[in-house]
């Protein structure tokens, strides 16, 4: 039995899930940066990844990205379920092109489908460099990416806002 549960959603007949979940970001409300706050990711009611405090903890799961600001704001800051305090948030470097994402592997055996995802803004000054035009993308191998649902051209984001999108 997978360690976070399993469900299957039905697409077609076929089953779809995915062990690799990837918040990418085609383009963001500020041009030199993105920031995140959370990424949630919900099978019905139930929240991934559980909170993480590092990024391969805790284990089996491991956040990664594209690039990121500093050790502070680094990779798993985006699943860590934390938006309270100053630097609570995955960044990325500074300047670095469009696209960006930040990504959680939750482990062999740990595929879920998901139904709907939240994504929350940053606080500190952060929220200004918000995502505007995103994707979440699914993967069973961690390098075939699988769009389930875009977003485009959101509006400007407040501190620490949330924002929830249903999957299709």
């Amino acid at each position: 039995m997978p360690m976070f549960g399993s469900y299957w959603l039905a697409n077609a007949g076929v089953a779809t899930t995915y062990r690799y979940w990837r918040f990418s970001i085609a383009d963001g409300q500020n041009a030199n940066e993105v920031a995140v706050g959370e990424v949630k990711i919900f099978v019905g009611g139930t929240q991934y990844p559980t909170a993480m405090t590092g990024d391969s903890a805790p284990s089996p799961l491991v956040a990664t990205g594209s690039s990121r600001d500093n050790a502070t704001r680094t990779y798993y800051k985006a699943f860590d379920r934390d938006v309270t305090s100053t630097d609570s948030h995955w960044a990325s470097a500074y300047q670095a092109a469009y696209p960006q994402y930040v990504q959680v592997d939750l482990g062999s055996g740990n595929e879920i489908a998901a139904t709907s995802y939240s994504v929350t803004a940053g606080r500190d000054g952060k929220e200004a460099a918000g995502p505007k035009t995103f994707s979440l993308q699914g993967s069973d191998d961690g390098s075939s990416f699988t769009t389930v649902d875009t977003q485009t051209n959101v509006a400007a984001w407040s501190a620490a806002q949330e924002r929830t999108y249903a999957i299709s």
